[in-house]
């Protein structure tokens, strides 16, 4: 009968061990449990939180990107309003520069007209035989000169 309690007690022992090691892996499958589904909802909550981050970034991004393309648009045409006004501003400087070159010409022929008039009369003004007094005027010389060319007055 020892040998048969003894059995009873070992196997008495095994049944509580293997009992124990059940409560205590049901104990430990509870827990992991428990911890699985509060990561769970962690990263549920994570994920959440990142999708509606993504949304307001994309949100912010395309806020960007029509505020860039209003921006790129305005410089397109300021671009476009400066390259006129250069074609316009060299347009004007090619006519200034044929003005000045027309002016030139002008001024360099009216100075030949003027010197060409006055080699033409004569540098010493006569005197009249019958005026005494003051020399007599340009216009006076003048038709003193002409008298004289057409043959109505002899020196």
């Amino acid at each position: 009968m020892k040998k048969n309690s003894i059995t009873i007690i070992v196997l008495s022992v095994i049944i509580l061990g293997a009992t124990g090691w059940i409560v205590w892996q049901q104990q430990s499958l509870t827990a992991a449990e428990k911890k699985h589904q509060q990561e769970t909802r962690t990263n549920d909550k994570q994920l959440a939180q990142l999708k509606s981050e993504g949304t307001d970034m994309k949100d912010e991004i395309d806020g960007q990107k029509k505020e860039l393309s209003t921006v790129t648009n305005k410089l397109k045409k300021e671009k476009k309003a400066h390259q006129k006004e250069i074609k316009q501003r060299k347009a004007l400087e090619l006519k200034i520069d044929q003005l000045q070159k027309e002016l030139a010409s002008a001024k360099a022929t009216a100075q030949a007209n003027k010197q060409a008039a006055q080699t033409t009369r004569k540098a010493t003004v006569k005197k009249d035989p019958n005026v005494t007094h003051h020399p007599p005027s340009q216009w006076v010389q003048d038709q003193y000169d002409w008298g004289v060319k057409q043959g109505y007055i002899k020196e």
